[in-house]
Formats: C-alpha cells, sequence, structure tokens
C-alpha cells in the first residue's frame, strides 16, 4: 500500500510478449519509489491509459488472459473488461454480436429484388386501358379494329420490355424445354384445364347470357374477320406477347425474390387481372397456373407458349362450331 492506501503493481513483459504485474512493496513513510524500485506514481495511469488505446487502427490492445492488468483478478473471456474492476481489456466486438436485422416481408422484398414487376404490370395496364377506351370509338362498327389495335399495342409493348430486359430473357429462349416432362404432363393437364374452363363458361352463359365469350366471337365473325385471322390475333399473338410479359418476365423476376410457388402465385393472379374479366378470372388464374408451373419446371418459354396457343386454339375452334 502507498500513503494514500492504494495498491501498486510494477509491470514486467513476459516471455510471451505479455504484461504480467507484480504489487510492489512500499514504505508507508512515502519513501519514493525509486528507492522502493518500483514504478513512478503516476504509472498506474499511464498504464490504464495503455489499455484503452488501440495498438492498430480500430483495434484494442488485448492482455493475457492470467490476470487483470490492473487490479490482478482472473479474467472472464465472455466478457470484454474485468468483472472485478471493469477495466477493458479486449474488442467489444470479439464478445458482442451484431444485431439481426428485421426479417423483410414479401413486399419489401420484392421492392428491393423484383421491383420492375411493377414497373411491367402497371405499363400493361395502361396501354390496355389506352386501347380500351380508344377502341370504343368503333367498338359497335367495327369491333375488329379494336382487336387489332389491342393486339398491336399489346406487341410493340412487349417487344420493348424483351429488348430492354434481354438478359433475363435470353437463358430461357436458349432452352428447349421439351426434353423435360413437365411440358408434356402440362400438355395433359391442359386437357383438365380445359374442361374445366368450357364448363365454367357454360355455367357462366347460362347465368348471364353474353358473358361466356361466345358473344364477342360471334361480334367479330360477324364484322368479316375470317378463322384465321382469328387464330393469329386470339391464339398466336396473345400466347407469345403474354408468355414473355408474365412468365419470362414477371414470374422470373419473383422468383428471385420470394418463394418459387409463391412467385407463381402472384404471378397468375396479375396475369388474371390483366385480362381486366371479373368473370373469368378464375379460370385465367387456374390457366396462368398451369403455364406457370410447366415454366418454373422446364425453365424455357416455349412448352408454356405452346400449351397457351392450345388453350386459346381450342376455345375458338369450340366457338366457332356454336355459332
Amino acid at each position: 500500500m502507498d500513503k494514500y492506501g492504494s495498491r501498486q503493481f510494477k509491470y514486467s513483459r513476459g516471455s510471451d510478449g505479455s504484461k504480467e504485474a507484480s504489487e510492489l512493496q512500499s514504505t508507508s513513510t512515502g519513501e519514493s519509489d525509486s528507492q522502493a524500485g518500483g514504478a513512478p506514481v503516476g504509472s498506474m495511469v499511464d498504464d490504464y491509459s495503455g489499455l484503452i488505446e488501440s495498438r492498430g487502427p480500430g483495434r484494442r490492445s488485448t492482455i493475457s488472459a492470467t490476470g487483470c492488468s490492473y487490479c490482478g483478478a482472473t479474467l472472464n473471456p465472455a466478457f470484454y473488461f474485468c468483472t472485478s474492476c471493469g477495466t477493458p481489456y479486449k474488442d467489444i466486438s470479439t464478445v458482442v454480436t451484431a444485431s439481426m436485422p428485421r426479417p423483410m416481408g414479401e413486399g419489401e422484398l420484392i421492392a428491393r429484388k423484383a421491383p420492375r414487376v411493377w414497373t411491367v404490370f402497371w405499363t400493361y395496364v395502361a396501354v390496355l386501358v389506352g386501347v380500351a377506351i380508344v377502341g370504343r370509338l368503333f367498338q359497335e362498327s367495327r369491333p375488329d379494329l379494336q382487336l387489332y389495335l389491342n393486339d398491336l399495342a399489346v406487341f410493340v409493348t412487349t417487344c420493348i420490355f424483351a429488348a430492354i430486359y434481354w438478359p433475363s430473357m435470353v437463358v430461357q429462349f436458349r432452352r428447349i424445354g421439351f426434353n423435360h416432362p413437365a411440358a408434356y404432363w402440362g400438355l395433359l393437364m391442359l386437357v383438365g384445364a380445359l374442361a374445366v374452363n368450357l364448363g365454367y363458361h357454360a355455367l357462366m352463359s347460362r347465368l348471364m347470357p353474353g358473358e361466356g365469350g361466345r358473344g364477342i366471337v360471334e361480334m367479330l365473325v360477324d364484322s368479316g374477320i375470317g378463322r384465321w385471322t382469328l387464330i393469329v390475333t386470339v391464339c398466336l399473338a396473345p400466347a407469345i406477347c403474354e408468355e414473355i410479359a408474365f412468365r419470362g418476365l414477371v414470374q422470373h423476376w419473383l422468383q428471385t425474390a420470394i418463394k418459387p410457388w409463391r412467385a407463381l402465385l402472384l404471378a397468375s393472379a396479375l396475369f388474371a387481372a390483366i385480362h381486366g374479366s371479373i368473370i373469368s378470372f378464375p379460370i385465367l388464374f387456374l390457366v396462368g397456373m398451369l403455364l406457370g408451373w410447366v415454366k418454373l419446371k422446364t425453365g424455357s418459354l416455349y412448352p408454356s407458349m405452346l400449351i397457351h396457343f392450345l388453350h386459346n386454339w381450342i376455345v375458338i375452334e369450340i366457338a366457332l362450331y356454336s355459332v
């Protein structure tokens, strides 16, 4: 003890380079530190300051686990400071982990990882609404013009998106997809989807005449449009453009942000919604699920394009037969 009642320590370097502390024996009469063979009175303050100074950029000095250099107590490696006197002896980051970030919801994941999904969807909505407004000018007299205008607007929009986001599309076009069993399972499931589709719309036609789709085909036939023109405009063009937009871009991007089956559900819902028919929404969603599943399994757009075309073609042929 010194005359102030505090304990003093002598510091030396061990063979391993660590600091070791030993208590100095000093007289109570206040003899000088130099006579007692100890360090100057201010050495405790200097050495304590040295504990919290960095040996290198951004790092605190570390002391041997033999004991605290200030009070000599045994150090607990679970703490970054001495539990007896509170003196820090290592960096706090070595024992305190960084806080975990808050898990993001699906909406946040899509907004961060796949924001272009909404750009594509709302662009198509704006294009189709604009076409519908313009088409009302000649809907009664020339319904075929509205169909041509609709197909042209969708085709141009799809070409623009495909050119802008070609890196996302190129792999899906390089894969043929027909070497995967899912392509043929999709063709088989198309039979069931068609049966549900035709049965559902037959029921809707009875409950709400003119809402089953046959009335639209009759209007187009009456306007002079031919079978092959219908096949191109109602079957082929939508099969190519809608698959590029909703399976090639929307679903593809959603799969990078959320789980694949959730991406499939959302892409199918957006596909059904873009058609603007509340009556047909359940069937369109079902067809979208089939097409999306085939695309998910094969990794190619060609099988889903073929199934989409066959679906529309068979529906049109049945409608033409009934006219």
